[in-house]
């Protein structure tokens, strides 16, 4: 075999290799799917249940919930969280709540970066183990996740999003 050959096998092999150990789920959440459940603690250790507020049981009915994962080492996810906090209050009007979860990180890794970006409004919960972050196919950050009343997905957002287009979002899916 010649050098080029084994040169084209090799980048083959790499290309393969990341493929398979990228640590991408093997599935992907995507709409009209049930929105897997969250049962986290707040900073107070106070636990927020997903389905408090959506499906057919819920104690608290919600027209949604929007589910922001996050880290604290996001460069997009420290431009996103303001704008999703500026929203909070309008959104809460709609009856509509805005759920925010350090992915990976327990409250000291995450809470000072919050606290610079002045971002306080949203629900704020850890997911230390990533458990709900693997349910929920997180792979990358941000993520949002935005569920409605029926407890059913209706969008997933892999990216950072603009105020406007969080807006937009939750206009179409939450009425």
């Amino acid at each position: 075999m010649s050098l080029k050959g084994v040169r084209v096998i090799s980048a083959t092999a790499l290309v393969l290799c990341a493929v398979l150990f990228t640590g991408k789920p093997s599935f992907a959440l995507s709409a009209n799917d049930a929105a897997p459940p969250i049962a986290l603690r707040d900073s107070s250790g106070k636990y927020f249940y997903l389905s408090d507020y959506t499906g057919p049981s819920a104690k608290k009915p919600a027209k949604g919930v929007i589910v922001n994962f996050f880290a604290s080492t996001c460069e997009p996810c420290k431009k996103e969280l303001p704008a999703l906090n500026a929203l909070v209050g309008e959104f809460d009007k709609k009856n509509i709540r805005v759920v925010i979860i350090g992915y990976k990180e327990g409250f000291d890794g995450f809470m000072g970066m919050l606290e610079d970006l002045k971002v306080a409004k949203p629900l704020i919960l850890s997911d230390p183990y990533g458990k709900a972050g693997k349910e929920y196919g997180v792979y990358g950050l941000p993520m949002t996740v935005f569920i409605g009343a029926d407890g059913k997905v209706k969008d997933v957002v892999r990216g950072e999003l603009t105020g406007k287009v969080l807006k937009e979002k939750a206009g179409k899916f939450f009425r």
